[in-house]
């Protein structure tokens, strides 16, 4: 009987390996065919069945697809091979609760199958469901007592207790799972270090130091690689300063060059020893390392900075000594410049001076002269970087003239780097030793703008020319091109970038959110789009986790679970939903796509969605080189948080707006436009203003910015408030509710409303910046859009109520008739007033579509320069076209009022 089934699994296989090698060569309909072929014979085969519903589903017919498998778990199979293919239809249809229901139905068939409750237990990871997972856990090591299933158990009842309020957790779950761990202690059954890690983790979460102590001391710390470090930070936390001061000992005997173990040693010794015996201690490291390690000078550094304001350290040489030495040492290497960032604040602007002086002629490059090495040429450029971190670069230390003479100095020092290592003789993803010479000129051409921002473009090609792989020229040359309003040049440099995975989360601020106010309103839709598509099947698909829980990695687990909700709650991820929603609403062409469209996206109105505290800002903002100028109060430079809040601000903007448009679709909007318009306007009105204050300094709402991170938040806020967009439509959604059409102040208001008009086209023939004209353009577009959208949606709500009235009294008819008239009146004269701004958008942009750009560029033969003038023009043209193409779809919409 065994025989004869293991001949029907072996034919089944067979016939079905056909169906497998199509779908995974991504041919559908061949794998369609076949599985009909298969079906013909064994109408009944439940494996053939759901592959056939996976390649509908791939094939876009869900709705057959969904017919299958309903069909198919209605007859509740157990195989494993089916529940495979069916858990992998349901996880590209994002149902994960479905793989759940179908190995539950399994399970309480089989019970005693091995295999079905580890894959329960999985599609419980999936869900997050923690009191399920650790219920199937225990089944597991009931019908298999593995220890790996009794600490899926305990990670189950662990992430309970992380998600519990903190009463919760202390008072029942941890207790809960340290017993469980001491049972298996006890028994003598624990011997895995992951199973150690757990269980000191489960002490940690409940304050249990001493305890944790204890097991480091222990035989269980044998498992543990990394038990003498966790041991050396709990005595530092415990404050047995004496026994962590040898522990760090230990530990920096076994490794010289680990900086955090000086760092804690440094804080516990300090504690109880004077600053002089530290310092004799890293002397010895210094010379029994034998070597050129980097750690123990900096240990150096740390000790002078902890030490007490005016306590002398004997025989401790002076600051400016200990740093020259300091680049002596190590002063080719990349890492030099961020090492003495962190300390040279210590020093007086006196001795800032005294410092680079001494590394100046240690480096050996007179004033007029060129580096003769690659190693010359790097410490030569960490001795730039220093002196523009000293604020030799910038007023007062040096004006524009000595600016301009800066860059041509480092151009030069390029073009000599460039010569000692040509580009033939480097590998494409080798950098240029020299690139950096640009990077410098670059922030300074930034800095001074307005006719030299084409130079930096060209320096920056050039250099990109040379090292195709050095992102920090990429990066620099997106926020060169984005200043300068060529979002198109911005977008194919960003593309070089290949930013991947969660690199779309963290660099995604770079130039996603400039796409549409800068007009290239498809390329926006697709990048948005994908950068939706991204957090959804991240969130969606935890795949990470399930490995994790496979593989014992216990510590991970919670790490991931961390990720996870840092996505779901990533700042970057709602924001791009949101602009994406309003996006698509700017293509409706009828008051029938509107209405539909707003269903599909179910915006909630009467709940908000978005929960603005809880959301992160997830931008890697270290990730753009600066070397600014450091400060004596410690100002953040890039303004984090500043822009942070500009951030949120917009995002509540948008939302809000948003939601104005779905309360029109709704048959009783009047409370809820009342809400909205209220929330708008004191936005608008009093939050707004106050944060845009710290970036509009000196009265000056549109200069340059001269922070190297981009500042969409900030230019786009700017714009929606100064255009008084949101002003204006707070004001047509509140005259709404009282009137129910636009009355007159309301369409006097649209009529001077500054966002519905263009401003006048850059002067051509000298190097100028786009951004702000096309800031405005594209506000002028979207802003059309978004009334335009509004007022046809009002107006079709009304339609109903004129239609019930025709079946009243005669004088009751002539009441509605007069009313009736002066409402479609007031929808035609806001329709035509709309109509006449459209209008006046298109002429605009088409006149501007014949703008040549000028650039300043010496030689437009050049390669390069021909290049930059070929993306900037395209770019230009491309955000013209889009902005059209919005406004003809915003003609279709308004010539459904008028009628």
């Amino acid at each position: 009987m065994a025989c004869k089934t293991d001949m029907d699994n072996t034919v089944n296989e067979r016939r079905l390996r056909p169906i497998y090698d199509w779908l995974d060569n991504g041919n559908n309909k061949k794998a369609l065919q076949e599985a009909d072929k298969v079906l013909k014979k064994q109408p009944s085969n439940q494996c053939a069945r759901v592959l056939k519903a996976l390649a509908l589903l791939r094939l876009g017919k869900e709705n057959e697809c969904q017919v299958i498998m309903d069909k198919v778990r209605s007859e509740v199979p157990c195989e494993d091979s089916t529940l495979q293919v069916m858990s992998i239809c349901y996880r590209e249809r994002h149902q994960p609760d479905k793989i759940s229901e179908v190995y539950e139905a399994a399970a309480k068939v089989d019970p005693n199958n091995e295999e079905l409750l580890i894959h329960l237990f999985m599609s419980y990871v999936r869900l997050g469901d923690y009191k399920k997972q650790q219920n199937t856990a225990l089944a597991l090591y009931k019908l298999k007592p593995k220890n790996p299933y009794y600490f899926w158990a305990v990670m189950s009842v662990v992430m309970q207790a992380i998600h519990a309020d903190e009463k919760l957790a202390k008072g029942v779950a941890l207790p809960l799972a340290e017993r469980m761990v001491l049972k298996l202690i006890k028994e003598g059954k624990m011997k895995a270090g992951q199973e150690v890690q757990l269980y000191l983790m489960i002490l940690e979460l409940q304050g249990k130091n001493e305890e944790m102590l204890n097991v480091l001391s222990g035989h269980l710390a044998s498992y543990l690689s990394s038990a003498a470090q966790r041991k050396a930070a709990l005595l530092l936390k415990l404050e047995h300063f004496p026994e962590a001061v040898n522990a760090y000992i230990e530990l920096i005997n076994e490794n010289f060059d680990n900086w955090a173990y000086y760092q804690e040693y440094l804080l516990a010794a300090l504690k109880f020893q004077k600053p002089i015996e530290c310092s004799n201690f890293l002397n010895k490291c210094i010379i029994a390392s034998g070597k050129k390690v980097r750690a123990p000078y900096l240990a150096k550094f740390e000790l002078l900075k902890l030490t007490k304001s005016g306590e002398v350290i004997e025989n401790v040489i002076e600051p400016v000594d200990l740093m020259y030495q300091y680049f002596s040492q190590f002063g080719e290497k990349g890492c030099v410049v961020g090492d003495l960032r962190l300390y040279i604040h210590l020093l007086t602007s006196a001795g800032k001076l005294q410092l680079l002086q001494k590394i100046e002629e240690d480096v050996g490059v007179k004033a007029e002269g060129f580096p003769t090495t690659v190693q010359q040429i790097q410490r030569h450029i960490h001795l730039e970087q220093l002196r523009r971190i000293c604020g030799f670069h910038h007023s007062p230390n040096a004006d524009i003239n000595k600016q301009k003479q800066l860059v041509e100095r480092l151009c030069k020092l390029y073009e000599k780097g460039n010569e000692l290592c040509p580009v033939q003789d480097r590998l494409p993803t080798d950098y240029c030793p020299a690139d950096s010479y640009i990077l410098l000129a670059t922030h300074l051409l930034h800095e001074l703008w307005c006719n030299t921002n084409d130079r930096a473009m060209e320096l920056l090609e050039r250099g990109l020319l040379s090292s195709p792989a050095n992102f920090h020229i990429k990066i620099l040359l997106i926020r060169i091109y984005l200043e300068a309003g060529l979002v198109g040049a911005a977008d194919h440099i960003f593309m070089l970038l290949d930013v991947k995975h969660i690199q779309l989360d963290s660099l995604g601020y770079l130039h996603v959110p400039l796409l549409a106010p800068l007009g290239h309103l498809s390329l926006a839709s697709i990048t948005l789009d994908h950068a939706t598509k991204f957090f959804i099947a991240y969130y969606k698909d935890v795949y990470y986790l399930t490995f994790a829980y496979k593989y014992g990695s216990f510590i991970k687990i919670q790490e991931f679970v961390e990720l996870k909700e840092r996505l779901e709650n990533s700042f970057h991820f709602v924001m791009t939903t949101v602009d994406k929603m309003l996006l698509e609403l700017g293509w409706c062409s009828s008051s029938t796509s509107l209405i539909s469209t707003l269903d599909n996206m179910d915006i909630q109105l009467t709940e908000d969605s978005v929960r603005l505290n809880s959301l992160r800002d997830n931008r890697d903002l270290e990730v753009v080189h600066g070397w600014e100028p450091l400060t004596e109060n410690g100002e953040d430079l890039r303004m984090q948080e500043e822009t942070r809040v500009c951030m949120l601000r917009l995002l509540a903007v948008r939302n809000l707006i948003l939601k104005i448009l779905a309360a029109c679709a709704t048959s009783d909007s009047s409370s809820l436009l009342s809400r909205f318009s209220n929330e708008l306007k004191q936005l608008n009105n009093e939050q707004i203003p106050l944060i845009l204050g710290k970036f509009d300094s000196e009265g000056k709402k549109n200069k340059p910015c001269k922070m190297l991170v981009p500042m969409d938040a900030v230019e786009r806020l700017r714009e929606a408030h100064y255009s008084e967009q949101l002003k204006t439509i707070a004001h047509l959604a509140e005259s709404l509710v009282q009137s129910r059409y636009p009355d007159f102040e309301c369409i006097q208001m649209l009529r001077a409303s500054p966002c519905l008009q263009t401003i006048d086209i850059p002067e051509k023939r000298v190097p100028v910046s786009f951004k702000h004209f096309l800031l405005r353009a594209s506000t002028c577009s979207e802003s059309l859009a978004i009334i335009s959208a509004i007022c046809t949606l009002c107006a079709t709500q009304l339609q109903p109520k004129t239609l019930q009235k025709k079946n009243k009294k005669k004088c009751n008819k002539q009441i509605t008739s007069v009313s009736s008239n002066d409402n479609d009146h007031n929808w035609k004269e806001v329709a035509v007033l709309l109509e006449e701004r459209v209008q006046n958008l298109d002429t605009v942009l088409t006149e501007f579509e014949k703008y040549q750009l000028h650039t300043g560029l010496s030689n437009k033969e050049d390669h390069v320069c021909a290049t930059i003038i070929k993306y900037g023009q395209d770019s230009l043209g491309q955000s013209c076209r889009w902005l059209k193409s919005r406004a003809q779809i915003t003609l279709k919409l308004l010539s459904s009022l008028k009628s």
